[in-house]
């Protein structure tokens, strides 16, 4: 399996053969991230230093301006990650409308909505790690092609799998008891997917990564979180109408494009979640440089 490493200036998410290319430095800002001597290779030709496409983005305070961001920066790379969700969503909403129109009068009415949730748990990962990988990237100025972040989401799949996994698990059991505890561990764990990706952290302690990152920003994120939702439903609303009048409702593989369009466009609250991860981490790591040297207890004078 890959390993990729996180560039602590640009913070691309590079692999094992770019930093043997460049004998661990970042192609892309030439910061040390690993040894040199790890990837030392006397025979290697040097090869040319990719150019950042993109300007770098900074996280904006107020929750308007990350819905605006996050839609500048879904339409900005909205033909990589729609392919990034469509090589999954689409033929995976095609098979379960034609199944769904097959059983016209099904046993369990709700066996397509289970159908739905049993490929978002297996495959929703996949794409989910790499729009995290393009969005991390694109943060840095740097562009991302469409095999790097299928390689991400396939490298990441099994942490990621396992970490939403056990953490909806706690959700459902939180619903199950009170709502709201079950809403308040949504918040705690919203930040799971790039905590996984970004910081290659333990599936066990993932969940208390993420509630960390959200300390402080709980509401933020809650109310991000209900007007990106609202902002889905209404759209969906919209479009479904559209297919009514235009007599097309009644055809699965309309349907099917219309769910595969949402999908599409959910990943704005994918990237308005992102946002908030990036903020955290830039605030704790500005919080850490300037945190006060405190030495240890046997080091201190008497």
């Amino acid at each position: 399996m890959s390993r990729f490493r996180e560039c602590p200036s640009c913070r691309a998410l590079l692999t094992d053969d770019q930093l043997a290319a460049t004998e661990g430095l970042c192609p892309y800002c030439d910061v040390r991230v690993a040894p040199a001597d790890e990837f030392h290779d006397p025979d290697a030709a040097p090869i040319a230093r990719p150019r950042r496409l993109f300007e770098p983005v900074s996280v904006p305070f107020t929750i308007t301006e990350k819905l605006l961001l996050s839609f500048r920066l879904l339409f900005e790379q909205l033909p990589l990650l729609a392919a990034l969700v469509l090589i999954i969503k689409l033929p995976s909403n095609v098979a379960i409308e034609l199944i769904a129109e097959k059983n016209a009068n099904p046993a369990d009415p709700m066996s397509a909505v289970w159908l739905i949730l049993l490929v978002e748990l297996f495959f929703g990962p996949i794409y989910g790690a790499a729009v995290v990988a393009v969005m991390a990237n694109r943060m840095a100025g740097r562009a991302t092609e469409f095999g790097e972040a299928i390689r991400v989401g396939l490298d990441q799949w099994a942490r990621l799998f396992a970490a939403r996994l056990i953490a909806n698990a706690f959700i459902l059991c939180g619903l199950i008891v009170f709502i709201i505890p079950g809403i308040i561990l949504a918040i705690r764990y919203s930040l799971i997917d790039p905590v996984v990706v970004m910081e290659n952290s333990p599936v066990p302690d993932a969940r208390n990564r993420s509630a960390a990152l959200v300390h402080g920003r709980g509401l933020r994120i809650f109310q991000a979180a209900v007007i990106g939702r609202l902002l889905i439903l209404g759209l969906s609303i919209v479009l479904a109408r559209v297919l009514i009048q235009a007599d097309w409702f009644e055809d699965p593989i309309a349907r099917a494009c219309l769910d595969s369009l949402m999908n599409v466009f959910a990943i704005f609250l994918m990237i308005l979640l992102f946002l908030f991860y990036w903020e955290a981490r830039a605030e704790e790591e500005e919080a850490n440089a300037l945190e006060p040297f405190e030495p240890a207890v046997h080091e201190r004078l008497p």
